[in-house]
């Protein structure tokens, strides 16, 4: 058997410089084609190694590469579905939508929500708070019916980043109920991140699978 680091294959470099640990596809294949053929070429010719090992590593080496291949091309269809979904999220812009808002990015002034729940509102509080669950804001709303909308608060504007709103509301008989935040407003672009596509409304980023409701826009025909 032949030394992996020999100089003559060069193989010698650590893993991430060069070497097995860091190259890329093409290059592992050059790397283990030059092994391979170092190997017969060094194999003890009392001892040599028999035809069904080799056989076994090429075998190996072949799952590899088809392995690699359908990895790659998985990938190139996970982007083309990703593009083709990103494109068909433009028909939103211009239109109204519902989504839940128990997480929303804020890069502006604090949009009004929308209070939905199953039975008229007693009233209740918003509870805002930031990524690390620091509370930040609380907003607090009277009784009215459901759905009921809690304006904004813009002073002192809240800081760019993601937030989680938890509505603690009660209904008219006084008893704790369960109400859910939800942004209603018109979507004025399509923004694409690194995290995924995101629909902004106002000074709000939300994600697309958040929308529960789409409609048109007032005053659209």
């Amino acid at each position: 058997m032949i030394d992996p680091a020999s100089p003559n294959l060069g193989l010698g470099a650590p893993a991430g410089a060069g070497g097995l640990g860091g190259s890329s596809p093409a290059a592992s294949r050059d790397q283990f084609l030059r092994l391979f053929v170092a190997q017969l070429q060094n194999q003890n010719p009392l001892d040599p190694q028999s035809g069904a090992d080799m056989v076994a590593q090429l075998a190996q080496f072949s799952s590899l590469e088809q392995a690699v291949a359908t990895n790659h091309r998985l990938a190139e269809l996970i982007a083309a579905q990703d593009a083709a979904g990103s494109a068909g999220l433009a028909d939103l812009v211009g239109r109204q939508v519902t989504a839940t808002a128990s997480t929303i990015e804020v890069d502006g002034p604090l949009p009004a929500l929308q209070i939905s729940a199953a039975e008229p509102l007693g009233g209740g509080e918003v509870v805002i708070r930031s990524a690390s669950g620091a509370e930040v804001r609380r907003i607090a709303f009277g009784p009215g019916a459901s759905p009921l909308t809690v304006p904004g608060s813009a002073d002192p504007p809240l800081p760019p980043g993601t937030y989680t709103v938890e509505v603690v509301a009660t209904g008219r008989g006084g008893t704790s109920i369960n109400a859910r935040p939800e942004l209603v407003g018109v979507v004025d672009a399509v923004e694409l991140t690194a995290h995924g596509p995101r629909l902004r409304i106002a000074g709000a980023r939300i994600s697309p699978a958040t929308v529960t409701t789409i409609a048109r826009s007032p005053g659209e025909p």
